[in-house]
């Protein structure tokens, strides 16, 4: 069902909207994204189960969503109802049952996809919270400064 953006403009809900955890994963090729049907891309993640934690949710939606392995798990911060955590992964996205299209972020580089607006602002928030922590924390066995 399609919303009403305050511009007066049909706008699909959002993910974010919901309580989820919601995941980035760093590649060499850029920030992992999934897509269900090819039409607009979003972050890994998913509604946690009855009484699972919202970083547990998130491990489990990477691996049934992309097939990807948890190595590490860090929470970044709150983006509505939704959590993101920065996951260092092992092995290489698969589609799946739910997903079956990947695409992946880089700053400044034109996307061939549509993301959703959510996702950009919480892609932007990642590379500000990143730039800020890189200017006083030293890097961690990621090459981040955590």
């Amino acid at each position: 069902m399609d919303r009403i953006s305050s511009k007066g403009v049909a706008s699909i809900p959002s993910a974010y909207d919901n309580r989820r955890g919601s995941v980035i994963v760093e590649t060499d090729k850029g920030v992992l994204l999934v897509s269900s049907s090819g039409g607009y891309y979003r972050l890994p993640g998913g509604k946690p189960k009855k009484r699972e934690a919202s970083i547990q949710a998130s491990i489990r939606e990477l691996r049934e969503e992309t097939g990807l392995r948890a190595q590490e798990a860090k929470y970044l911060f709150k983006f509505h109802a939704s959590k993101i955590f920065l996951i260092r992964a092992k092995g290489k996205p698969a589609p799946g049952s739910e997903i079956h299209y990947f695409a992946f972020f880089e700053p400044g580089k034109d996307m061939k996809v549509k993301i959703s607006d959510n996702t950009e602002k919480i892609l932007k928030k990642y590379y500000e919270l990143m730039d800020s922590e890189i200017k006083t924390k030293p890097k961690n066995k990621f090459g981040r400064k955590w």
